[in-house]
């Protein structure tokens, strides 16, 4: 007897397209939410809804020197800040979460070096993407920063890759390149071929295009 596929995270029938059936087994509905960037695939494949807080750690009594829990992800830590697992994936990056009622609610960024403010508000990693995002903010162009695209690799593995910037209205990706190296170009090859695996429109810009960027958005995008 075939084996009935079913959604990993609700068990409804996994979402069938021209006779081919999901090979993430997820139903339409989590299917679209991953799609949105709405789902999240964590590296040991299980799925959280984006800013879903995580939850509440165990109340069952552990074998510890003190009662203090890891901050990032509430697991009994050994009287440390950080749990054995958090700390070896954490330690040589930078990690912004977000606290409520003094309680974990969600990580805002796990990857790090947020840290120029552009004139929305926001943060971003470079002052590259600072300019990008500036222009891009005295131009009314709403964008997404570094919104995750999802795809499969050769060997079937989901992952995920995020651009600079995506704007909707456009359904433009933009990645900007800071250098240019062999390096860097491979990057850029690699990065051109998921996008049209995945049908999606982007334009990779370098130092020469922020010479000016308004004039050269204004162009790509056909506005007046």
């Amino acid at each position: 007897m075939a084996e009935k596929l079913v959604c990993p995270i609700c068990g409804e029938p996994t979402r069938v397209y021209m006779g081919n059936a999901r090979k993430d087994r997820l139903c339409g509905k989590h299917a679209d939410m991953l799609k949105a960037g709405d789902l999240i695939l964590s590296a040991d494949g299980k799925y959280t809804v984006k800013g879903e807080p995580k939850p509440e750690p165990k109340a069952e009594p552990v074998a510890a020197t003190s009662d203090l829990t890891c901050i990032i992800c509430g697991e009994p830590s050994n009287g440390k800040h950080f749990c054995v697992s958090c700390y070896h994936e954490y330690k040589n990056r930078s990690v912004d979460i977000r606290l409520k009622n003094l309680k974990f609610e969600m990580i805002l960024d796990d990857y790090g070096n947020l840290k120029y403010k552009c004139e929305d508000g926001r943060y971003v990693r470079s002052l590259q993407e600072q300019s990008i995002a500036n222009t891009l903010w005295s131009l009314d162009i709403k964008y997404v920063y570094e919104e995750k695209v999802y795809y499969y690799t050769e060997e079937e593995n989901a992952k995920s890759i995020s651009p600079d910037f995506f704007l909707p209205k456009y359904n433009l990706y933009i990645e900007h390149i800071g250098f240019t190296s062999k390096k860097h170009d491979s990057i850029t090859q690699y990065k051109q071929k998921i996008y049209d695996e995945q049908g999606k429109k982007v334009i990779f810009t370098s130092p020469e295009n922020l010479q000016d960027f308004k004039d050269f958005i204004k162009r790509t995008l056909k506005l007046n």
